[in-house]
């Protein structure tokens, strides 16, 4: 978890300049990255970020007023068309509501008149809705701010004829569907202003064109409480188009726009409590119509717009204004002058850019900007190097790393120790070690949080448990066929696939074998087409594996690919790579797509290039090759959807170089080099967003590291997720507790070019292939956030869950997805009595969806116990002795329960006192039983003497 503390450390690494890797220092240096291009070149559009991840980019004047929608894929770079807006519309508004859904207000229609028609867009339907009433009033070049209750003001713009800067105001009321007026806005109204949304939940105008066709000096604000507006001070100067964002201290930053007299370069601060404006900053170049963004980290970055010449020519400059230092900095112009542009902060941190006018009129193209440094920062040091482990990330928030080859003491061999990493203290401490030293193992993380790890060294057969609560391994039957270097894939239904692998002779294993955590078992899962190690084994998104490449029995790379579908049981050929590969990397994308990097061919050598698995279509394609041939590398799925390249071997070396894949461009961007090369390494990532870089081979001491995803960001402006179910079943909804969840920037759209994003976002991503599927809010409130139910294509099995508003990620949460239904019974009750209170034990069941918890419930009386699983003993207490009980084992998880049959009847008896007040035996009852044993004593002791 990101801790204020190492916070601290991370601006300590980057002002000391130790460590710069990122990708965003890349990017800049680069300039902006191509985002793509679209059908119908437009300005004054909005765009909006949807509750699935995708960016709406609707309406706007072109080739005439634009009724076309576009929709952009952030996880892919790729542009498709939506459904058509209800009507042309241009300078409109587009706000996010609570609830998942796009409210679309006003616009200036095809007639080139404003309009008064309202719709909301349901990102899952595909499709606009008409509000139930519409506004009082026709207006375009207003301003829509989403209020801290859900609701919607609309207020000014321009009206009909001689209304050119309206003064009245209304709002959208999402739970009736309706507009209602409220209060008239003082003085003589307002277009092409600015409303920011503040802390204390009012709502702040500030200058704009009014009735009089001329930039005003005003500033009003609104209190929802009372529903009135009163004056607020006066701007010192007249402005219109310009920019005002919400700052994290509560004060707002107002940044160029015009006068009758053309661009403004000057910026202003408006102080809330004091109800003042002081000069803020010079702008490096005066602009107008621009964009602002407020960063993850608190600063604003302003692009494009007009330049303050007689032609108001369009701009590419980009400034960058640091309130803690009140000085504005030239950042790296944009590929593209444009002015009337959108600019979104993406929940992935990122800045997208779409559209605007340009020297020769609408544009087509869109691009994007990484702002947050991926950065490296080493931890604490590693007990001993090691390489050839293993590593994951647990439910409670720390990594296991176990085995590999471990140096220590001059000598390096397989080692069974093991190492927890703690997040928080960015520290490592042993934990217990595992029973057999193990090196080209696997591990797994299971649906229960314990941890599977199976096989290895030279061809172990034995496979053990972690459980992180108790710190301890236990054993599990032994595996069917004693392998190392093998793949193990956790499927939808909580069992694992292992597959292929060496069994220490020069002969890889073609058996495949699936272990069973519900009943402790191994059991055959036939055997594979191709017998195979070094090999990769994706989960794809309909539940199948997808085996690819590795060494095949001579000792060559193969190019043969082949599907293990759980559902049947069976092996099937796959279309073929176009490179024969082994000890390459295999990456499910954000849109399902598989993604295979590098490799050694034996005969070719080490590879660079790189090609996608595409299940839609069942077919290979090339795509962009690494910048650095490389094998035994590591490849994360980041969550910005790219996919971040470590290390790897190399000519009989080790790489430091890093990469970034960006799945929309297909290309590969240098992101820096490692402090030391390394391959045969672990990189994992972890629940805020980090990777950890850890051991692999190398010539030198090589310390784990951090490679921070929103470094700087501060944790007191990041959401936070207090409380959240452990379960979420297939088909059900999901409610989560937390801090900050719709953001603390301001909610402004249409002509103002704010770029905001307070509406939150929930995403769910798979731990052990990274697939993604995002959850709509059905309501979301600062504190609270209920999702849709989750959809009926959801593969179950464990994930993370994160949330995002105004760019910035929460910390991740462990989630196990279930199957809809309930688990199997349990099996084999038994029931031993006590004192008072019986102890019940159980096997845990027999295929179904596993549990989570299990409750024991006797009877007469209903009293109970309840363990979480994978305990399968429960006491119940508060039994009268004497009395006869039956006892009832019932499995949990979030898709039901299930009871096994009640036990025979069971009394609790008191136990036999000892000591204290009792009563005195008669002769009868134990003299005889006295006398009894002092004769076979006395007979005992009489045969051991006799001679």
């Amino acid at each position: 978890m990101t801790t204020p503390a190492w916070a601290v450390t991370a601006r300590r690494v980057l002002h000391a300049a130790a460590l710069c890797l990122g990708v965003a220092s890349t990017a800049h240096g680069a300039g902006w990255q191509a985002a793509g291009s679209y059908t119908g070149a437009r300005y004054q559009h909005t765009s909006t970020q949807l509750a699935d991840g995708r960016v709406l980019l609707a309406g706007g004047r072109g080739s005439g007023v634009l009724a076309s929608t576009q929709l952009y894929d952030t996880a892919t770079g790729r542009w498709v068309g939506g459904p058509a807006l209800p009507g042309p519309r241009a300078g409109h508004t587009a706000t996010p509501l609570r609830d998942g859904t796009v409210l679309i207000a006003g616009g200036e229609g095809g007639s080139a008149a404003s309009v008064r028609e309202a719709a909301t867009f349901d990102p899952q339907s595909g499709a606009f809705t008409a509000t139930d009433t519409t506004m009082s009033l026709r207006r375009s070049q207003h301003t829509a701010t989403l209020l801290q209750d859900g609701r919607v003001l609309v207020a000014g713009g321009r009206g009909t004829a001689g209304q050119e800067g309206l003064k009245s105001a209304e709002i959208y009321d999402p739970a009736t569907r309706t507009w209602d007026s409220t209060g008239a806005m003082p003085g003589m109204g307002a277009r092409q202003h600015t409303a920011t949304l503040l802390r204390d939940g009012r709502v702040l105008v500030v200058g704009g064109m009014d009735n009089g066709e001329s930039p005003t000096n005003a500033a009003a604000l609104w209190d929802p409480a009372t529903g009135t507006w009163t004056n607020a001070a006066p701007l010192p100067a007249r402005r219109m188009n310009h920019t005002a964002t919400l700052l994290p201290d509560g004060r707002v930053f107002v940044a160029g726009g015009n006068n009758a007299d053309g661009a403004l370069g000057d910026t202003l601060l408006y102080d809330v409590a004091t109800n003042t404006w002081t000069p803020a900053t010079s702008l490096h170049v005066a602009r107008t119509q621009h964009s602002a963004a407020l960063l993850p980290d608190g600063r604003v970055l302003l692009a494009g717009g007009a330049s303050d010449d007689a032609s108001g020519t369009p701009t590419a400059a980009v400034g960058i204004f640091n309130p803690a230092t009140s000085l504005s900095s030239v950042y790296a112009p944009m590929a593209q002058a444009r002015g009337q542009h959108s600019a979104l902060l993406l929940h992935t941190g990122e800045l997208l850019v779409a559209g605007g006018e340009g020297a020769s009129g609408a544009v087509a193209s869109a691009e994007r900007q990484q702002l947050n440094a991926l950065d490296a920062a080493t931890t604490g040091p590693l007990p001993a190097l090691r390489q050839n482990h293993r590593a994951t990330a647990l439910q409670d928030g720390l990594v296991l790393v176990t085995g590999g080859i471990v140096a220590s003491g001059g000598s390096a061999n397989p080692s069974a120790t093991t190492l927890r990493y703690g997040i928080a203290t960015g520290l490592w401490q042993p934990a217990a070690p595992m029973a057999d030293a193990r090196r080209y193992h696997t591990q797994t993380l299971l649906a229960d949080g314990r941890v599977l790890v199976a096989g290895g060294s030279e061809a172990l057969a034995s496979a053990e448990l972690y459980d992180p609560i108790a710190n301890q391994w236990a054993p599990t039957p032994a595996l069917l066929q004693g392998r190392y270097d093998h793949t193990a894939t956790l499927l939808p239904g909580g069992d694992v696939l292992v597959a292929g692998g060496s069994n220490g002779f020069s002969t890889n294993v073609g058996m495949a074998e699936i272990y069973r955590p519900s009943a402790n078992l191994w059991v055959s899962a036939g055997a594979m087409l191709n017998s195979r190690h070094g090999h990769t084994a994706t989960l794809l998104a309909d539940g199948r594996v997808l085996v690819a490449g590795g060494n095949v029995a001579n000792g060559q790379g193969t190019a043969t690919v082949e599907f293990y579908n759980p559902a049947t049981g069976t092996w099937t050929a796959g279309p073929s790579l176009q490179q024969a590969r082994n000890q390459h990397t295999a990456t499910l994308l954000a849109d399902g797509r598989v993604l295979v990097a590098g490799g050694h061919t034996f005969a070719g050598g080490y590879l660079a290039s790189a090609e996608i698995y595409n299940p839609a279509t069942n077919t290979w394609q090339a795509t962009g090759p690494l910048q650095q041939a490389r094998n035994v590398h590591t490849a994360t799925l980041l969550v910005d959807g790219r996919v971040f390249v470590t290390g790897g071997g190399y000519n009989g070396g080790s790489v430091a170089a890093t990469e970034v894949y960006d799945p929309g461009s297909g290309t590969w961007q240098t992101a820096g080099p490692m402090p030391q090369a390394r391959n045969s390494h672990t990189a994992t990532l972890l629940a805020n967003g980090q990777v950890l870089v850890v051991g692999g081979l190398q010539s030198n001491s090589a310390p784990a590291l951090l490679y921070g995803h929103q470094i700087g960001v501060p944790d007191a402006r990041r959401p936070r997720i207090t409380s959240y179910p452990t379960q979420l079943a297939v088909g059900a909804a999901l409610q989560l507790l937390g801090q900050r969840f719709t953001g603390d920037g301001e909610a402004s759209g249409g002509g103002t070019s704010q770029s905001a994003t307070p509406a939150p976002l929930l995403r769910l991503q798979r731990v052990d292939n990274g697939a993604v599927a995002w959850l709509p809010a059905s309501a979301s409130e600062a504190a609270r956030f209920t999702a849709r139910a989750l959809p009926p294509t959801t593969v179950p099995g464990p994930y993370t869950a994160t949330l995002f508003a105004n760019g910035m990620a929460s910390d991740s949460v462990p989630m196990l997805v279930v199957p809809a239904g309930g688990p199997n019974a349990p099996t084999n009750v038994n029931a031993m009595p006590g004192d008072a209170q019986v102890t019940v034990r159980w096997q845990a069941p027999v295929g179904g969806t596993a549990p989570t918890s299990y409750t024991v419930t006797a009877q007469p009386g209903g009293a109970s116990c309840t363990v979480q699983a994978p305990a399968t003993t429960c006491t119940v207490s508060g039994l009268t002795n004497g009395t006869t009980y039956t006892f009832t084992v019932t499995a949990n998880n979030a898709g039901g329960s299930a009871s096994a049959p009640p036990t025979g009847g069971v009394a609790p008896a008191p136990r036999p006192v000892v000591g204290g007040a009792q009563a005195i035996p008669t002769l009868g009852e134990w003299g005889v039983l006295l006398l009894a044993a002092l004769m076979l004593l006395a007979g005992l002791h009489t045969r051991r003497f006799v001679v």
